[in-house]
């Protein structure tokens, strides 16, 4: 069966793709990933260097109540059941991007997104934003767009009127 947060990611998954590909050349990339071609691939397919990299980008579809309500950027930083969360695994090196977004009122379409480097803020993660609690027992850590913006982690945005 299909989690639910997944099923968001699927039905929005052609507006994921385009906010992806005309953003994509901003990316931060590492550019010490690139190998001479082996002398095969030199003669026989006529390309002399190989650039490999590998961009592991995480989403969140939030509801657009929460855009209204908060307009922040949250973590998941408590599981219900323990175990490791969001929070434990950014800090730990997973995710490059982070392709946080409200759907409409309606809930059709991704009405406002932010793209963030995870890069930048990785190591504040733990000691910054503010703690919150769900009501089944788990907890997140929220995080100002303006905190964002200030630690130059905003890749781009639309309709993001704090900003």
């Amino acid at each position: 069966m299909i989690e639910v947060f997944r099923l968001e990611e699927i039905k929005f998954m052609p507006d994921i793709n385009k906010i992806i590909k005309d953003n994509f050349w901003l990316f931060p990339i590492d550019i010490t990933n690139i190998e001479l071609s082996t002398s095969e691939e030199d003669t026989k397919e006529s390309f002399d260097l190989i650039y490999k990299s590998r961009i592991e980008i995480s989403i969140r579809i939030r509801n657009n109540e929460y855009f209204k309500t908060f307009c922040d950027f949250t973590i998941r930083n408590k599981a219900q059941y323990g175990g490791k969360t969001e929070i434990d695994k950014l800090t730990e090196g997973k995710g490059s991007i982070y392709l946080y977004a409200w759907k409409s009122v309606d809930n059709r379409i991704l009405q406002s997104w932010i793209l963030i480097n995870i890069n930048k803020i990785r190591n504040d993660l733990l000691t910054n934003g503010k703690q919150r609690y769900n009501k089944d027992n788990t907890a997140f850590k929220a995080y100002s767009l303006l905190w964002l913006k200030n630690k130059d982690a905003i890749i781009n945005f639309e309709n993001i009127p704090e900003l």
